[in-house]
């Protein structure tokens, strides 16, 4: 390893380090969002019911799918606000370039979104149990996951909570290089929503996107999609970068 590389990850371990400490409130956030989402959850996910010679059945469906859609919202979010001018501004309490300044953003995601992802499953399993002991009108019935599946689940959100990350990062980089993407980008989103639903057709481009990610099933190839497509994020959003100006 030559100087200059190791004088390189030195920078950014030091940055990372400073950001843990000093972005201490993201993890807080995620807390509040995550409690929010167990809140809601309460209500059940999805019922159904029947009846039968004067006899009613209603079944009620809880899962902890809630928690996972908000900490992916989280990621997005907060990978959009470590973009704005102060935070990258405290960057520059060390020694530091636009190289060194995004590789730390990234490992920070990183590090957030395996916190994220991690605890968006055990809050959704903990959930189900609070469940379980408090709902006592009625027959509960619920099944305890075997360990290799729990772990696949950490694994899956934790990349969909990085993908969510990347993106967010990348839009963030976007409306830090022109405030009018800040407009443009939810315009087009929303009216894209808007003509698909007056046509009576699921909008393709989100069909096409959630069929390329989500139904994936192979693991292998859902990790090299993941990668593939966060390693680009990144990328572009260095390239953006190069475009801000730097604060010397």
């Amino acid at each position: 390893m030559s100087l200059t590389e190791a004088k390189l990850s030195e920078i950014v371990r030091k940055q990372f380090m400073y950001k843990l400490k000093a972005y201490m409130s993201v993890f807080s956030s995620l807390l509040v969002v995550q409690v929010i989402s167990l809140l809601l959850s309460t209500n059940g996910s999805r019922m159904m019911g029947t009846s039968y010679n004067g006899f009613s059945i209603d079944i009620n469906y809880y899962t902890g799918d809630i928690s996972i859609v908000f900490t992916l919202i989280w990621s997005f979010i907060t990978a959009i606000i470590i973009t704005t001018k102060a935070y990258r501004n405290d960057d520059f309490t060390f020694v530091s370039n636009r190289l060194s300044s995004h590789l730390s953003n990234v490992v920070f995601l990183l590090f957030a979104s395996v916190i994220g992802g991690i605890t968006a499953v055990l809050s959704g399993q903990l959930f189900k149990v609070i469940m379980n002991v408090f709902l006592r009108d009625g027959y509960v019935m619920g099944s305890a996951i075997p360990l290799p599946e729990l772990l696949l689940s950490v694994i899956v959100s934790i990349l969909y909570v990085f993908l969510l990350a990347s993106l967010g990062y990348f839009v963030g980089m976007l409306v830090q290089l022109n405030r009018w993407f800040g407009v443009i980008l939810p315009t087009f989103i929303i009216g894209y929503m808007i003509i698909g639903t007056n046509t009576g057709q699921e909008p393709k481009m989100v069909v096409e996107v959630f069929t390329f990610y989500v139904q994936e099933t192979a693991l292998f190839l859902f990790l090299i999609k993941i990668l593939v497509t966060t390693g680009l994020l990144f990328f572009l959003s260095s390239i953006l970068t190069n475009k801000l100006e730097v604060r010397q």
